[in-house]
């Protein structure tokens, strides 16, 4: 009973002695193995020292992951050294080999196809048919289907056989050929392709010799495809459709177009930046731009019939107004009761939420769509009850049910998000950045339609070039963020909105206050002006006449009340030649002195040079006289080199320019009888 656990034990410890020895050379081992590829296929190039790329390329990586081995890549001249290779066993796989397998005895091939690409004939621009060579290499392909093709073309032709693709494409550049036979790897080259044929499949190759490699690739690529179902068509979109796909039409289509050249056109999507107007009225958009290039390339000329709703297109589709319906859901059972046939599809149109700016959802949210849409029938009725479906005439409509509380979500396009938002003013809304459903969406081609037509527009779905659609899609999205208006940001950014705004009124303020202060300014210079004489700085006769009224409210008005005079201060040089410009210090002076005076209410230079005028207060005539005279008396004492004299007047009964006048002669009389001061008498 104990020897048995312990045989047990010693087993167990060899196998753990035994799994250390050999585990880490098998932990650490990745198998290599070499495959083989010619430069310049396309297929399967190194586009830059170091960087491998193309649709074989990025098979074979993924491939390796199953295989459980690691590629090293072998660059060869030619297939034919690619197969000799292949046959002394320098390389370990060969994909891709073009041309009949047959030709290397020794290879076999895998279960599983890589990748199809149909043969093209390349012709050259001045082609018209006739007798003509034609180049193919001596590995090609076989092409049963050219003498169908040579048919319909209408012309006959030579093989020219060469085993080197650049010696064949040589000689069609010296126009020693007329044409080339080829797969199609490069579909961007500018030649012209008179015609696709015979579809043909790409392999990988493996020596006889090695049968149980062949069951391993078989089993990896079983693997591969379970898990990338779709690799083949997502490589040939990345590596070939991408680069722009020839538009080969055939002599029949040709013929259809010749005899169409009008196209009538209707467009669904009416939103930037897919279809809408520019600022002169043009149209603009991914979708215009697809037009365009459909009339480019096509040579007929495409006229827009303006309609929007689903209902008035159908109706044009009935009477036959309408060939092509553009930006529609690429679904055929959807689009059979509008009468439609869709194209392939040109454009992906991911759906984004639209909701109330911080505003949370409700559990049961009510969502607003458009009725009859393709989306709100496979999305929105698929997704929510009928009672939470609020059904609009517009994606505007939708937007604005949303703004105004009616409804707590809708979906519209991502690419429509910001325009919408901004022409529907509904500035309280945000769109979510990560879309919820995509709609593919083609061309729609009337039932009654020449089927030539659906055939030629599933041609040029291809022959898109590539980013047309994304750059006028961008463009138009870039012409939208240019313009914000205060309403969002008011909406989005509350606080530096708020803040914006208070600088933006400080600023006014300022500016109103500046210039206010500014104005005052002026008018206190301008009034300086009007009211200064400018020989003696003194307030003019100007001055006094407007302040007349509030300076002769100064008197006292208890009894007894004193009279108002106008009185005048008249000083000269005693040297009759001194210059009268001196006389300005003086009056200056006599107005300083006349300001502590009680008898004075105010002063002011005369109408004449050394004149000064002063409103005065006095009881009667002889009080007057007396002020006057005394301060005459103390100005001669002070200024002895000028003589004053004075002459009154009383302002009763007188306006000031009379009151002046009278003064003056007053004084005239003072000088006259040798008095210092003298009153107006009305007997002079």
């Amino acid at each position: 009973m104990r020897i048995f656990p312990r045989k047990i034990l010693l087993c167990a410890l060899l196998c753990i002695f035994l799994s250390a020895l050999c585990l880490p050379g098998l932990a650490g081992a990745t198998e290599e193995l070499k495959v083989g590829y010619v430069p310049g296929t396309g297929f399967l190039d190194e586009d830059r020292p170091g960087h491998m790329r193309g649709n074989g390329y990025e098979y074979m990586e993924f491939l390796s992951g199953f295989l459980g081995a690691k590629f090293t890549y072998i660059p060869c001249v030619n297939w034919w050294e690619a197969g000799n290779k292949l046959e002394k066993m320098e390389i370990d796989l060969l994909p891709a080999m073009p041309g009949d397998y047959k030709t290397l005895p020794f290879a076999v091939r895998t279960d599983h196809v890589i990748a199809r690409f149909p043969m093209e004939l390349v012709v050259q621009d001045d082609f018209h048919g006739g007798q003509v060579r034609l180049g193919t290499l001596d590995y090609n392909y076989p092409t049963p289907n050219l003498p169908a093709i040579a048919k319909e073309h209408g012309f006959s032709y030579e093989l020219i056989t060469y085993n080197d693709p650049t010696a064949m494409k040589a000689a069609f550049t010296a126009h020693q050929l007329d044409g080339y036979i080829q797969p199609l790897l490069h579909p961007e080259k500018s030649e012209r392709v008179l015609a696709l044929f015979d579809r043909v499949s790409y392999r990988l190759l493996l020596h006889h010799s090695r049968p149980e490699l062949l069951a391993r690739v078989n089993a990896a690529q079983d693997s591969l495809l379970l898990n990338q179902p779709n690799i083949r068509n997502r490589l040939n979109d990345k590596y070939e459709r991408a680069k722009g796909f020839p538009l080969v039409l055939s002599p029949e289509e040709q013929a259809y177009l010749q005899g169409k050249k009008i196209l009538k056109v209707a467009v669904l999507m009416n939103n930037k930046p897919y279809f809408y107007r520019n600022t002169d009225g043009t149209w603009a958009g991914a979708t215009q731009a697809l037009l365009s290039q459909l009339e480019k390339d096509l040579n007929i000329r495409i006229e827009l019939v303006a309609e929007k709703s689903l209902e008035e297109i159908h109706r044009l589709l009935l009477r036959g107004t309408v060939d092509v319906v553009a930006d529609i859901p690429c679904d055929f059972s959807w689009l059979d009761k509008m009468g439609l046939i869709p194209t392939q599809p040109y454009l992906d149109i991911g759906f984004v939420a639209v909701t109330k700016h911080g505003t949370p959802l409700p559990g049961t949210p009510r969502v607003a769509a458009v009725d009859g849409l393709f989306e709100t029938v496979t999305f929105v009725k698929a997704s929510y009850p009928e009672e939470q479906i609020l059904y609009c005439k517009s994606l505007d409509e939708c937007c604005y049910a949303v703004s105004n509380g009616l409804a707590d979500i809708t979906y519209i396009p991502r690419a429509v998000a910001p325009t919408l938002l901004e022409s529907s003013a509904a500035y309280n809304l945000s769109a979510d950045t990560e879309q919820v459903f995509t709609s593919t969406i083609s061309l729609g081609i009337s039932q009654t339609a020449d089927r030539h037509l659906w055939q030629i527009l599933n041609k040029e779905v291809n022959h898109l070039p590539p980013g047309l659609l994304t750059t006028a899609l961008n463009q138009g999205t870039h012409e939208h963020i240019q313009h914000l208006s205060p309403r969002y940001l008011l909406y989005h950014y509350p606080q530096q909105a708020a803040l914006l705004i208070f600088l933006t009124m400080s600023i006014i303020i300022g500016i109103i206050y500046y210039r206010s202060q500014n104005h005052r300014q002026q008018l206190t210079a301008m009034e300086t002006l009007a009211y200064r004489d400018n020989f003696s700085q003194l307030p003019n006769m100007r001055y006094l006449e407007h302040n007349l009224v509030p300076l002769m409210g100064k008197l006292p008005i208890a009894p007894p009340k004193p009279a108002c005079y106008l009185t005048i201060f008249a000083a000269a040089p005693k040297e009759s030649a001194a210059n009268r410009h001196l006389l300005a210090e003086p009056l200056q002076k006599a107005a300083e002195l006349l300001k502590d005076k009680e008898w004075v209410l105010a002063t002011a230079a005369g109408n004449v040079t050394g004149e000064l005028v002063c409103l005065c207060a006095a009881q009667n005539n002889r009080q007057m006289l007396n002020f006057a005279a005394e301060f005459v008396t103390d100005l001669q004492g002070m200024q002895e080199e000028y003589i004053w004299q004075s002459g009154c007047c009383p302002m009763a009964g007188n306006s000031l320019p009379q009151a002046e006048e009278r003064a003056v002669h007053a004084c005239q009389a003072a000088i006259e009888k040798g008095t210092p001061a003298h009153i107006w008498d009305k007997q002079l």
